[in-house]
């Protein structure tokens, strides 16, 4: 058959994470293929490489790092990195779990951290975002979002007021020169810690949401307390003033019980608020800086807290400096650690395409070409996963997208093995009887890619033959396909394992007999011994990723993994399953 059989042509994204105390935190670039041909790169009228496509983001808890394993799984990102050898991908990690976790993701996924510093990573983010992004940065007081038109050459200095679990304070005086000045310890970790002892709240989407309905003047003690419901004008306070957070809970008598949960988290966010924008404007008069832009998820885009932090700010300083908050506060440490990605073939780093990137980005500011969509997907046990996608144009070295859309196999040039049909029998890891000779256990083979690839490579209907190991790959995709189906309505393990077996009795059909799927595929048998050279070799590899398959399509308490069996109503390379 003809490699370049149309039936027969993926999706490179590059993966950056910031494992944070809290938060797990991802960014990965995916091309758009709705505005390029075949998602190949374009070559714009400035000379450059423009590939159209997304930065997608998103975040997981800590303590919930197995969704996040899940997830990387699911997109097959753990391949997003720079291959150095087979099954050995580098990705860039920042953050404090990129030490502590770094033989998790090893083990699991086969990740191996190169390592950015978390403080470099957080000022290559903002400065990306500044300098990048149309309308990303604004202010927010008395209800009033307004955006911020930064002057590029006008940019430094500033202070950059980063809540993660702690808080850190960075005076940033241009591309790589920053200073770490402060901090507090009172951050998102202590706003969620705190909250869970005393509200029972179990996340902290969950306390952001019950402080919604609070109101923190019932547990607060305000100026107006102490001067019978006036202001201390004197001195400048209003009687709505906080004057002691929490301070009502010193004289009302009352015992933890007897407030509402809701008020307990209003009065926990005002406070911690409060704190920061104090701290961080204090540092900024400290060094005479006008601008201070807010980062981290402790924010959220929520309006509360924007409007604490701002009047904090507007308070202290007399009007003369101002809060701004940036639309994808976040992923700051994530983004910078992307940006540090390197052009493999010449070693240089994204920096000096970046000048590119903001002519091409600021072309689109008219109609906010950069936006997040809200994008939810449920895991285990109904937890949701909140992701964010930026559509835009993004400009780049072209060697930096070094995979096409579909993953192909790496068994390229494997000498020594046998061929029947002209597809290879390639080595297994398993303990069927069979043709197949027999692979070392720690090694990836066949199936194994098969397995991995599949939930990418199902979606397209095109798949270019670079090697004879794709043959295979292919049908094994598709007999993945078939299996899956299979395995629609099956709700225990048990049921499933019967599915499969009743599959595995099916006849077998190769090249040139009737319902084997790709005429053409591979060439007709020469003799009926290299027929049934064939057969015995595709019952062995089916049997074989049948068992796995199972292992991934059921949980450990055998219940169906939705985030496999939702595949079962794709159609590989458009063939229909019967």
């Amino acid at each position: 058959m003809d490699p370049k059989d149309s039936r027969f042509s993926t999706q490179i994204s590059h993966l950056a994470l910031d494992i944070g105390g809290t938060l797990i935190k991802l960014v990965y670039f995916s091309p758009n293929g709705d505005n390029c041909e075949d998602g190949s790169i374009v070559v714009g009228n400035n000379g450059c490489s423009v590939v159209q496509g997304r930065l997608c983001f998103a975040k997981f808890e800590t303590r919930k790092i197995d969704d996040c394993l899940d997830f990387i799984r699911l997109n097959i990102l753990q391949h997003s990195g720079v291959q150095h050898a087979r099954d050995k991908f580098s990705v860039k990690a920042t953050g404090g779990g990129a030490f502590k976790f770094a033989d998790l993701f090893k083990e699991k996924l086969g990740i191996v951290f190169d390592k950015e510093d978390e403080m470099h990573s957080l000022v290559c983010g903002v400065n990306f975002l500044l300098k990048t992004v149309p309308r990303e940065a604004f202010t927010y007081l008395d209800g009033q979002k307004e955006f911020v038109q930064i002057d590029h050459n006008d940019l430094y200095p500033y202070l950059l007021v980063n809540i993660g679990s702690g808080v850190s304070m960075i005076k940033v005086d241009g591309d790589g020169k920053y200073e770490r000045i402060s901090g507090t310890s009172l951050g998102g970790g202590t706003f969620l810690g705190l909250g869970k002892l005393l509200t029972k709240c179990k996340s902290f989407d969950e306390l952001l949401e019950l402080s919604h309905q609070g109101n923190n003047r019932v547990i607060d003690m305000l100026v107006g307390d102490i001067y019978g419901g006036t202001d201390y004008s004197k001195i400048g306070l209003s009687s709505t003033a906080i004057a002691s957070s929490f301070g009502k809970a010193i004289s009302d008598g009352k015992e933890l019980e007897d407030y509402q949960p809701e008020d307990v988290a209003r009065s926990l966010l005002r406070m911690i608020s409060n704190n920061i924008g104090q701290i961080a404007y204090l540092n900024a008069l400290r060094f005479g800086l006008k601008r201070i832009f807010f980062g981290g998820f402790f924010i959220r885009g929520l309006e509360y807290t924007m409007d604490t932090i701002s009047v904090a700010v507007h308070f202290w300083s007399r009007g003369e400096a101002k809060a701004m908050f940036l639309r994808h506060e976040g992923f700051l440490g994530a983004l910078g650690a992307f940006t540090s990605y390197k052009d493999q073939s010449h070693s240089t780093d994204l920096k000096p395409h970046h000048h590119t990137v903001e002519r091409a980005v600021v072309k689109c500011s008219d109609d906010d070409s950069f936006r997040h969509i809200p994008v939810t997907a449920n895991v285990n046990d109904g937890e949701a996963i909140e992701s964010r996608r930026l559509e835009t144009t993004v400009v780049t070295s072209p060697r930096i997208l070094h995979r096409n859309q579909v993953y192909h196999s790496s068994f390229v040039e494997e000498e020594g093995i046998t061929k029947a049909c002209g597809c290879p029998l390639l080595p297994l890891k398993s303990h069927i009887k069979g043709p197949a000779p027999v692979s070392e256990q720690d090694r990836t083979d066949i199936v194994d890619e098969a397995i991995t690839f599949f939930r990418a490579n199902v979606f397209f209907t095109n798949f270019p033959i670079k090697s004879p190991a794709d043959k295979l790959l292919i049908y094994l995709t598709f007999y993945i396909n078939v299996a899956l189906k299979r395995l629609e309505g099956c709700r225990t393990l048990a049921v499933g394992t019967k599915a499969i077996i009743n599959l595995g009795l099916e006849d077998i059909p190769v090249p040139g007999e009737a319902g084997f799927p790709f005429p053409g595929l591979f060439s007709l048998p020469s003799s009926q011994e290299e027929a049934d050279l064939f057969r015995n070799y595709l019952k062995q590899v089916r049997e074989e990723t049948s068992g796995r398959l199972l292992s991934v399509a059921y949980r450990a308490n055998g219940t169906p993994n939705k985030w496999w069996l939702a595949f079962a109503k794709r159609k590989f390379i458009n063939v229909v399953l019967l």
